[in-house]
């Protein structure tokens, strides 16, 4: 945490540090610390799908990933 809070867009990094705050689900991706956000619900599917790649690049995990991805 050390190295990435104040790296963090405008102040959230210093807000988390010295409040001790934490962030949820959507709020880590409005940070900018999580590139996707996937509902726990469907966190299950997403593994099978992942597991189930023949052969995994990428590109292939990208698209999968923004397949799942909630906006």
């Amino acid at each position: 945490g050390g190295y990435f809070l104040p790296r963090l867009s405008g102040k959230i990094g210093y807000y988390l540090a010295l409040t001790g705050c934490r962030l949820k689900g959507r709020d880590v991706l409005k940070a900018g610390i999580a590139t996707h956000f996937v509902e726990s619900e469907k966190l299950p599917a997403l593994e099978k799908d992942l597991i189930a790649l023949k052969s995994p690049s990428k590109e292939k995990i990208a698209d999968l990933l923004n397949s799942y991805h909630m906006k």
